[in-house]
């Protein structure tokens, strides 16, 4: 699909980004910057997922594709129940009354 040669260290950039991205998150929610029920935690590991599907273009791995797919759209179904949290419009499922 793209010349081998031409393109590699692009896919490989990308996909370094995106490991970049999925510790940065890691760290900073080790850290308590983030939490693990925040829109930037989601957010961040859905950029990753869907930079490491890019990098996947270059040289295919069904299995890899597909982990990045569903990496991706629980990304965005969480980051959407975030917001509707965050906004008043959902409340919590796990917090007391």
């Amino acid at each position: 699909m793209f010349g081998e040669y031409e393109t590699a260290p692009v896919f490989q950039a990308l996909g370094g980004a995106g490991i970049g991205i999925y510790f940065g998150t890691c760290v900073l929610l080790l850290k308590r910057a983030i939490g693990g029920d925040s829109l930037a935690y989601f957010a961040g590991n859905t950029v990753a997922a869907v930079l490491l599907l890019l990098s996947n273009i270059g040289a295919f791995d069904l299995t890899a594709v597909l982990v990045q797919i569903a990496l991706i759209a629980a990304g965005f179904g969480l980051m959407i129940l975030v917001f509707l949290i965050e906004t008043g419009r959902r409340e919590h499922p796990f917090q007391q009354s």
